[in-house]
C-alpha cells in the first residue's frame, strides 16, 4: 500500500489531475484513487475500512493539506484547481479582444470587466497578486484609449460598446480576434524574424506613402547600440532623413526607461528620427515621453497590424475577409 499510494504519488497525481481540468471533492477522490496504482481486485472492494477506502481517506487528507496550504483553490462552483505560483502572462492584444467580447454581451462596470478578464486569463487561480496588478494596469489603459477612440463609452458607471461599434461588433470581435492570432504568430517566431518582417514592412509602408526609400535594412551584429534597423529616404527636393529602429517582439509593456534608452541611442548617433516599435504596448510614461519628441514615435501592436493589412504583407484580403497570409508569417 506505501508503495504503490505514498503521500508523494497521490500529491504528485493530485497535481496531475488538475493541471488538467477543475474537479469537485468527489470526483477528484475517485479519479485519483484510480490513478494510484491500486489493483483492480482491491478497487472494487468499497467496504468500510477496506484498501479502496482507506485510500480514499488519505487522498481527502492530502487534498485538505493542499488546500489548507493553497496549493489548490476550490471555484464558486464547488470544484477544485491548482494554483499556481508563476504569474500568468498578459497578452494586451488577447486583453482587448476579450474587453470588446465581453463587451458585446451587456454593459459592464470596471469592476465587473476585472473580475472577467481575471477569470479568463485565470490570474484569480495564482498564488501571486502580480498578474492580477498587471492585469489591471493593462485593463486600465486599454480601456482608457478604447474610450478615446469612441470604440467603447463610459455611461452611469458602466463601460459599453459605442453605437457605431454595436452595429458591427460581428465583424469587430473577428478582426479582434485576428489581430489577437498575428500578434501571438509574430511573437512565436522570435526577435530576428520580427525585425527582419518590420522593416520590410515599413519599407513597403513609406514607399506606399509617398517616400522615396533609399535603403532599409536590419543592422549587423550585437553591438548596434540598441539600433536594429536604419532607413534613409529622400524627398522631392533631394534632402535625406535617416530614421533608427528599435524593435521589441515582447509581451511585456515598453517602459519610459527602454525609449529614453533608444532615443538616445538615436541622438548619439546623429539620427533624423527614431521608431520605436513594439508588438505589444507602451507604458503610460512611455506613452507620454513620446508626446514630448516631435523626431520619435512609438509603433504599438495595434499599429502594426494596420499597417499589415494597409500594406497587404502578412495580412490578406480574401473574398470576404482578411486572414493571415502564412506566406510571410
Amino acid at each position: 500500500m506505501k508503495k504503490t499510494a505514498s503521500h508523494a504519488k497521490i500529491y504528485r497525481t493530485i497535481v496531475d489531475i488538475l493541471e488538467k481540468t477543475p474537479l469537485s471533492r468527489e470526483a477528484l477522490i475517485e479519479r485519483c484513487a484510480l490513478n494510484t496504482g491500486l489493483p483492480k481486485e482491491e478497487l472494487k472492494n468499497k467496504s468500510a475500512g477496506s484498501t479502496y477506502s482507506n485510500l480514499r481517506s488519505r487522498i481527502g487528507t492530502v487534498i485538505n493539506e493542499m488546500h489548507s496550504q493553497n496549493l489548490v483553490g476550490m471555484d464558486g462552483r464547488g470544484k477544485y484547481y491548482l494554483v499556481s505560483a508563476r504569474p500568468v502572462i498578459i497578452r494586451i492584444e488577447k486583453c482587448e479582444t476579450e474587453i470588446i467580447k465581453a463587451l458585446t454581451e451587456k454593459p459592464m462596470t470596471k469592476v465587473e470587466l476585472r473580475d472577467r478578464l481575471k477569470s479568463v486569463f485565470g490570474t484569480d487561480k495564482t498564488a501571486t497578486t502580480r498578474d492580477d496588478d498587471t492585469l489591471s494596469t493593462i485593463m486600465g489603459q486599454l480601456l482608457k484609449k478604447l474610450t478615446a477612440e469612441k470604440v467603447i463609452v463610459l455611461g452611469s458607471g458602466e463601460y459599453s460598446l459605442s453605437k457605431r461599434i454595436s452595429a458591427y461588433a460581428d465583424d469587430v470581435n473577428s478582426m479582434m480576434a485576428l489581430k489577437s492570432e498575428f500578434l501571438a504568430k509574430i511573437h512565436s517566431r522570435g526577435g530576428e524574424f520580427f525585425e527582419n518582417y518590420f522593416m520590410m514592412l515599413l519599407k513597403k509602408y513609406l514607399i506606399k506613402h509617398g517616400k522615396k526609400v533609399i535603403e532599409c535594412a536590419v543592422t549587423a551584429g550585437s553591438a548596434d547600440g540598441g539600433i536594429d534597423g536604419v532607413v534613409k529616404t529622400e524627398d522631392s527636393l533631394g534632402f535625406v532623413e535617416i530614421t533608427m529602429v528599435q524593435t521589441k517582439n515582447r509581451i511585456e509593456l515598453s517602459s519610459e526607461t527602454d525609449v529614453r534608452g533608444f532615443y538616445g541611442a538615436v541622438c548619439a548617433k546623429r539620427g533624423t528620427r527614431g521608431i520605436f516599435v513594439t508588438t505589444s504596448d507602451f507604458h503610460t510614461n512611455a506613452k507620454s515621453f513620446l508626446d514630448e519628441l516631435d523626431d520619435c514615435v512609438g509603433i504599438n501592436g495595434s499599429k502594426i497590424f494596420s499597417m499589415a493589412i494597409e500594406c497587404s504583407y502578412g495580412i490578406k484580403r480574401t473574398e470576404n475577409a482578411f486572414e493571415i497570409d502564412y506566406r510571410v508569417i
